[in-house]
């Protein structure tokens, strides 16, 4: 069995994103059980208001849409809507997120998780 792949996403840069998108969609497309989780400023890529302008890599859309058609799942620090003043009603709602916590990540029982810090 492979371990679950856990890409946290903290940077707002565009090509970090992007590649943090890569990253996501291929090991999802490999049968990987896979999150995205986003925290710090990379949020505001992933407002309502925002999505347009935040994701204009070439393919950052693509990619997003093959990681919500292979079911990823996509998570949201509550600490970093918290420190970034966000509801989870500003999110994008053509996605579902997940609201929770790094204790999800860190937990004991997901000890065999690789985890990807971008």
């Amino acid at each position: 069995m492979k371990n679950k792949l856990i890409i946290i996403l903290h940077s707002e840069d565009e090509d970090k994103i992007n590649y943090a998108l890569g990253i996501t969609a291929t090991a999802a497309s490999l049968n990987r059980d896979t999150e995205l989780f986003l925290t710090g400023r990379a949020i505001m890529s992933f407002l309502e208001k925002d999505s347009k302008t935040k994701l204009n890599n070439t393919n950052s859309n693509e990619l997003l849409t093959s990681i919500m058609e292979l079911k990823t799942k996509i998570s949201v620090c509550s600490g970093a809507l918290h420190e970034n003043i966000i509801k989870k009603s500003e999110l994008r709602k053509d996605i579902s997120f997940n609201i929770s916590g790094l204790t999800s990540i860190l937990n004991p029982k997901n000890s065999r998780d690789q985890i990807i810090f971008i």
